[in-house]
């Protein structure tokens, strides 16, 4: 029984480290089981051709002192081994939809300057997005570190109301609708599905303040592991969960693919829940519950290009680029295999030194899974020359849609590594791909919501399926999982004062 623990949590993603953090924090012995070889899930980094790539995490935002991340790292003692670079304050995201560009600013009253700008009949329009996006963040305590905590979210009028819905009912400018929702690539927005809740969140949060990492997100992950390692905890890679194992009606420990057991008290899943549930007998649910959390849709995937660059011929851009075909932002929605690619989101690495070019660049867009789905039974090694091929062909298609906007990048590329929705089913773990885990939809908002607390007494949630993704979500969710283990306000007060 060496491998006997008060507390067992499967996946080493952020919200899996964040929980063994705070938890190991308050006495608790955590062991941490990821099935890859590095812990991080999307925000692990990788190299390829002399570049450090970042899987899935490309800017934070809110890390202003005294904002919400600000504070939350601090707590996690990682703030100040952070290297960090503040993006463009006169434009952090930069948008070009059908065929005109416009700025994200940071700050809500530059925002509003700049958005008056470009559209000066839409001030009242834009005055009551700004109050109502800082509404909808205020009206959830949890994202403002407050407490008590009080926050019920069946009765959130942001999670009961579309995104979409909401632009199109303060303005009928048909293009100051598009650029407010252009940020939808951050939480794959529909037009059928996405809450306002999520989108209000989302924006409120870069445009509060925006940073790159330099060096990559995986930096994130070192620093919490090595503080996990420090509260006595585990973080053990390369273990796999493969089945849960029961005494009476309780977890009593969890398999992993190689034979080994651990055991605990309690247990944590930090991965996709329809895995979560494949690791036990279906009469270990009620049928109902057990349906509703396998049936739900997950968000749509990506095709990414990650592009190794002659030196200095690529000017650095300090601010993220997302581009457009259509005069319609909501992509994920209007998506055609035939057409792809009609989007992209370009990213340049930051690095430390001079910043005046940028060798590494990260593109990224939607793909669905179906357009894969031929070779997702087979093992990487064995999809052979026809997937090759059809990867290429894309690559292709989108750096010559990168190439129109910039010339440079195409005629300096050096070399490109290419991933799939295959490559994020793999290796983040959700199954079809989906970047941001279950879709959240506002037309049933309890029904596609998933709670910390599972039918399993001794088994809980945590990360981007449960509440929002993202590094703000994810972190929040940890805190809202720790919360059935300890008192919420106590975890809280910690927080605010770290």
């Amino acid at each position: 029984m060496d491998n006997k623990y008060d507390i067992v949590i499967i996946g080493a993603g952020l919200g899996g480290l964040e929980c063994a953090y705070i938890l190991g924090k308050k006495g608790h012995k955590v062991c941490v089981l990821e099935k890859n070889p590095k812990a991080g899930g999307t925000l692990q980094g990788f190299q390829r051709n002399g570049c450090g790539f970042s899987t899935g995490m490309h800017y934070i935002g809110s890390l202003d002192d005294g904002q919400v991340m600000n504070r939350l790292f601090r707590y996690f003692n990682i703030l100040d081994n952070l290297k960090l670079k503040r993006m463009d304050d006169n434009g952090f995201d930069v948008f070009q939809i059908a065929g005109k560009e416009y700025r994200y600013p940071i700050g809500h009253q530059q925002f509003k300057e700049q958005m008056v700008q470009y559209f000066p009949d839409e001030e009242k329009a834009v005055e009551t997005y700004i109050r109502d996006i800082k509404a909808a963040t205020d009206e959830v305590d949890i994202y403002n570190l407050r407490y008590p905590v009080t926050y019920d979210i069946r009765n959130s009028q942001s999670l009961n109301t579309g995104a979409y819905q909401y632009i199109r009912s303060i303005t009928k400018n048909v293009e100051l609708q598009n650029v407010l929702a252009a940020q939808n690539f951050n939480y794959a927005g529909t037009k059928e599905a996405s809450p306002f809740y999520a989108h209000a969140l989302i924006n409120n949060y870069y445009i509060n303040s925006a940073y790159k990492l330099i060096g990559g997100s995986g930096q994130l992950v070192e620093h919490l592991v090595r503080n996990i390692e420090k509260t006595g905890g585990s973080v053990l890679t390369g273990k796999k969960a493969k089945r849960f194992v029961f005494k009476n009606n309780l977890l009593s420990g969890v398999e992993t693919d190689a034979g080994e057991s651990f055991f605990a008290g309690r247990f944590i899943s930090n991965i996709h829940p329809s895995l979560t549930f494949g690791m036990m007998e279906e009469s270990r649910l009620r049928k109902s519950y057990r349906n509703r959390i396998l049936n739900l849709n997950n968000t749509i995937s990506v095709f990414g290009l990650h592009i190794r660059l002659n030196k200095d011929r690529f000017p650095y851009l300090n601010y993220n680029y997302h581009y457009w075909y259509h005069n319609d932002v909501w992509y994920a929605s209007n998506y055609d295999q035939e057409k792809w690619p009609e989007h992209f989101f370009l990213f340049s690495a930051a690095k430390t030194g001079n910043d005046q070019y940028s060798d590494c660049v990260t593109v990224l867009t939607y793909m669905k899974f179906e357009e894969v789905e031929k070779w997702k039974n087979l093992p990487p090694s064995e999809r052979g020359q026809d997937y090759t091929g059809w990867k290429n062909e894309k690559a292709e298609k989108l750096l010559n849609l990168v190439g129109e906007q910039f010339p440079e990048i195409k005629y300096n590329v050096i070399s490109y590594s290419v991933s799939t929705p295959l490559t994020l089913r793999d290796y983040i773990g959700t199954p079809d791909g989906g970047i941001y885990g279950t879709l959240r939809d506002y037309n049933n908002p309890m029904g596609t919501y998933i709670f910390p607390k599972t039918k399993i007494p001794n088994l809980f949630f945590t990360g981007q399926n449960v509440n929002l993704h993202g590094l703000l979500g994810v972190s929040m969710t940890a805190i809202v999982t720790c919360g059935e283990f300890m008192d919420m306000n106590e975890l809280i007060k910690e927080i605010n004062e770290a």
